[in-house]
């Protein structure tokens, strides 16, 4: 057999692990296009790994990570922010463009697209899968396991103690139904749901006069930012004289929107919020 046909079969095998040794590193430049991932991101990998981060990443009224996400670049979402910054990989959520995202593939950008999970059961699984995805498998096991043991730190002062009722009312007069994350958090934390409890699916208007009939022993009020200049018609519903009235019955507690936008560890925070007000 000639040198030549020694030394071809060689340099293959050296070029095909090259390649896969390329392959398993883990990217290190991460451009985010959605807030879930954004701060999914902040919470398992360095700094210096992130490529930029939405704009709403660095908002205290929608991001649980927004001190972290301070000096971080933003891309506003836009393709023509993200593709300068050279990433090795893009996350997109599954509402993000389409024809974006098809464009950036096709320029050789690898876009994964992930679908946000909606209760904590796909969270936990969501997280680890993400830890996979950014090569942070380790920190998503850790992370997981800390909302495990929260969980069942919960469930325990919770146990079998009757549970009180619960509303949810949000600019606009809407409120949280079946199928929400809220319904899930106020469950968790041992209180009904008068949203569920009046058939709301999803998301829905709740009439002031339907609360104020209810008598909830709790009012758990949405805090979303006001728009600069004064209070809008949205937020008039939270200022109505009846519900002043209502509050000096039932108990009361503010929860920030970056509670509960996303759904993680920020979800069993506000779970544990709700059982320290039983």
């Amino acid at each position: 057999m000639t040198p030549c046909r020694l030394r071809w079969p060689l340099a293959l095998l050296c070029a095909l692990l090259a390649v896969a040794a390329v392959a398993a590193q883990p990217p290190q430049r991460i451009a985010s296009l959605n807030l879930c991932a954004d701060q999914l991101l902040l919470l398992l990998l360095p700094r210096e790994r992130i490529a930029s981060v939405t704009e709403w990443a660095q908002k205290p009224e929608s991001s649980y990570m927004a001190k972290a996400a301070q000096g971080l670049p933003v891309n506003y979402g836009l393709a023509e922010r993200v593709l300068p910054q050279q990433p090795d990989l893009i996350v997109a959520g599954e509402y993000n463009d389409h024809a974006m995202v098809a464009m950036m593939r096709k320029l050789g950008y690898r876009v994964e697209i992930v679908r946000v999970p909606r209760d904590l059961a796909e969270a936990q699984q969501f997280i680890l899968q993400f830890g996979e995805l950014v090569g942070a498998q380790a920190q998503a096991q850790a992370l997981v396991a800390d909302m495990q043991r929260r969980l069942a730190r919960i469930a325990e002062q919770v146990g079998n103690k009757p549970a009180g009722l619960a509303a949810v009312y949000s600019p606009n007069g809407m409120s949280a139904g079946r199928g929400t994350v809220m319904e899930e958090i106020l469950a968790r934390a041992g209180w009904r749901n008068l949203g569920s409890e009046i058939g709301l699916n999803g998301y829905g208007q709740l009439p002031l006069e339907q609360l104020i009939r209810a008598q909830p022993d709790l009012l758990v009020l949405d805090t979303t930012a006001e728009p600069t200049g004064g209070t809008s018609l949205a937020h008039a519903y939270l200022d109505h004289p009846a519900l002043e009235t209502l509050t000096r019955k039932s108990r009361r507690l503010i929860l920030p929107p970056p509670l509960s936008v996303c759904v993680g560890p920020m979800t069993v925070d506000a779970i544990e919020r709700l059982v320290a007000a039983r």
